[in-house]
């Protein structure tokens, strides 16, 4: 109920329980009530109004009211009868404030005052009853704080913030105190939930919490999407305060389903909560098309994508899925994920091979004839990709020709490369490999009956070896995070959302595509490391301290496709834009390009071959020239 339909619903049912109150009065002692009415009891009902709102009872949220609010409309009772005594005596209608008409005014008003507010309070508990199978009461004992007792700040003034205000109000050996409720809703601004105080808007979080000296922060909005509890966490993590939340509830009936909250159901927020939000909108009638039934190949399919990209294949169903890869540990992992989805109708292979071994892939090929490859192998790592460039290019490029012409000779359908949102801008040996395999699918698409398409995507959250990775394992160690510059950049995307659109942009793909995703969420390295120790209960640089030592091989402080996103073009899926460009970088002839004798090629040829390729390449977005950069920026 909005905050203004609330006061005007009580305000009037409390008119109405005064004039009967007095009613009921003077029939009982004799005295004319309709004759008094004017001259008297009307100025005095008013009077008691004026004291109820002084008392703040109509700012309680009575849908979760608790004995302390009770006690709060008692005392206000109390006081009105009071106040309209003295402003009798003041104005000098004595005659019709008799101590009988008192007393039994008194005893009326507490009667059907309370009664009101309770048939209120039940009445909505049992259209919650009606709305949950479980159907369980909130308890609303109150029981005095002790003086040492941690201060807590809840965010969220719905049914789950009521549940566990009330149980902090129950236990006292919890320790605990809520001081202030922090909504969204304006609605409630200014209200009262369980004798709490609610204030508007997340941009009080960090100076009520200071004011109040605030030790934790509850997060109570099971309902939310995944943006909006970021959102709140990212204000949450300036204070210094301790962050903990309701596990998220998915779906529309949320707040009507999920069992009434309970403080031992709290977790600390994790990296995922902070960089998080809600997965696209999507067609999986379209995708399940596609895949249903099918023969679906993963090639880097223990890695961070190429797993999450098999676990949501499997669920549409095809024929058979084959994750390709050479980590054993990974497959083995994800074999044992995927063992419930292994029926009749659906087979799940794993295999161990190298995308570089030809002849291995050949016979992969020959014996599974895929219909769709997902090209997913790769190696990322943009300092380790600077320092070994062979490596680097015998995975992304060689291993990519490698597969990409086994599909087009055993007549797949399609063909999609997983490459990175970096290649809009190769500036460093890992983007360059990854834009040079996009020009031969966009070749090879050009010659070919196989569908061919690029998809991009920005870091994942997920990566083993990023930054996420690398500071949780500092963290783990006790610190310091090492930060390679304070001004440094990313975006970030999850391995859930990133392989749903990757399956969405593979059901659009006709052929020629390069499909950007995202964009992801943006945030600073800084701004994350602070972070993440916040999220571990420390304060940075007191606790744990955060180094600035230099950038890496190859790293730049954003990355440029930002500055080629805005060429893109909406598709009809949503977060997948259709970037599709023309580029100015041509392969050189194939003699130079494609040598069979794998020996022949190291470290020197590589980086030639990539000059021949990005001869005029320069950066558009100012990053500095970094220690083991091979092109000169400036």
């Amino acid at each position: 109920m909005a905050k203004r339909t609330r006061v005007a619903f009580f305000v009037i049912l409390d008119l109405v329980c005064f004039n009967v109150s007095y009613l009921l009065a003077s029939l009982i002692t004799g005295l004319d009530f309709f004759a008094s009415y004017l001259g008297g009891f009307l100025i005095l009902i008013a009077v008691k109004m004026l004291a109820m709102y002084i008392f703040s009872v109509y700012r309680i949220l009575f849908e979760y009211a608790g004995s302390v609010d009770f006690k709060r409309v008692a005392l206000s009772l109390v006081a009105s009868t009071l106040a309209s005594v003295t402003a009798a005596a003041i104005i000098g209608i004595e005659a019709i404030v008799s101590p009988p008409v008192i007393l039994l005014s008194f005893i009326f008003d507490m009667a059907l005052v309370l009664a009101v507010r309770a048939l209120f309070m039940r009445q909505t508990a049992l259209q919650r009853e009606d709305e949950t199978s479980e159907g369980q009461g909130l308890r609303r004992k109150y029981i005095p704080q002790r003086k040492s007792v941690r201060r807590v700040m809840v965010i969220g003034s719905g049914r789950a913030s009521a549940d566990l205000i009330a149980e902090m109000q129950d236990n006292e050996s919890a320790g605990r105190k809520p001081e202030i409720i922090i909504d969204d809703d304006k609605n409630h601004e200014g209200s009262a939930l369980l004798g709490v105080e609610i204030v508007s808007g997340r941009s009080e979080i960090r100076l009520r919490a200071r004011r109040l000296a605030i030790d934790e922060i509850i997060i109570a909005k099971p309902g939310a999407g995944k943006r909006q509890i970021a959102a709140l966490l990212r204000e949450c993590v300036k204070t210094r305060c301790r962050i903990r939340l309701l596990p998220l509830v998915r779906g529309s009936d949320a707040l009507t389903t999920a069992a009434p909250a309970e403080m031992k159901d709290l977790r600390d927020p994790v990296i995922h909560d902070l960089l998080g939000r809600d997965l696209p909108r999507t067609d999986h009638r379209e995708i399940g098309d596609q895949l249903k039934g099918r023969v679906v190949l993963v090639t880097g399919g223990a890695g961070a994508l190429g797993s999450e990209l098999c676990k949501r294949i499997i669920r549409y169903r095809p024929r058979r899925l084959i994750a390709l890869d050479t980590d054993e540990d990974g497959l083995t992992m994800l074999a044992a994920w995927l063992e419930e989805f292994n029926t009749e109708e659906t087979e799940f292979r794993s295999v161990i091979a190298s995308v570089r071994d030809q002849a291995m892939m050949r016979r992969a090929f020959s014996a599974f004839r895929p219909h769709i490859v997902f090209h997913a192998a790769e190696l990322k790592q943009i300092p380790f990709a600077q320092t070994n460039p062979r490596e680097t290019f015998l995975t992304n490029v060689y291993g990519l020709k490698n597969v990409c012409d086994l599909a087009d000779e055993y007549a797949a359908e399609k063909f999609i490369l997983c490459s990175t949102v970096r290649a809009a801008a190769p500036a460093n040996v890992a983007a360059e490999c990854k834009r040079t395999a996009e020009l031969y699918i966009e070749e090879k698409n050009a010659k070919s009956q196989t569908i061919y398409a690029t998809v991009r995507f920005p870091n994942l959250i997920e990566g083993r070896g990023n930054v996420i990775a690398v500071f949780e394992k500092q963290l783990s160690q006790g610190g310091p995070l090492t930060l390679t510059d304070k001004d440094i950049m990313r975006r970030f995307i999850s391995a859930e959302e990133a392989a749903l659109l990757t399956a969405r942009a593979a059901a659009l793909a006709a052929g020629g595509e390069i499909f950007e995703l995202g964009p992801g969420e943006a945030i600073g390295i800084r701004e994350l490391a602070e972070a993440m120790i916040r999220l571990g209960g420390k304060i940075p640089y007191e606790e744990i301290d955060i180094i600035i030592t230099q950038l890496r091989p190859g790293e730049l402080l954003f990355d440029d496709n930002d500055i080629e996103a805005s060429r893109g073009e909406e598709t009809p899926a949503d977060r997948i834009r259709l970037v599709g460009e023309k580029s100015d970088f041509k392969l050189p002839h194939w003699s130079q390009l494609w040598v069979h004798e794998i020996d022949r090629i190291d470290d020197a040829f590589v980086m030639e071959l990539l000059r021949l390729i990005f001869p005029t390449y320069k950066s558009k977005s100012g990053n500095k020239t970094m220690r083991g950069e091979r092109i000169e920026n400036e």
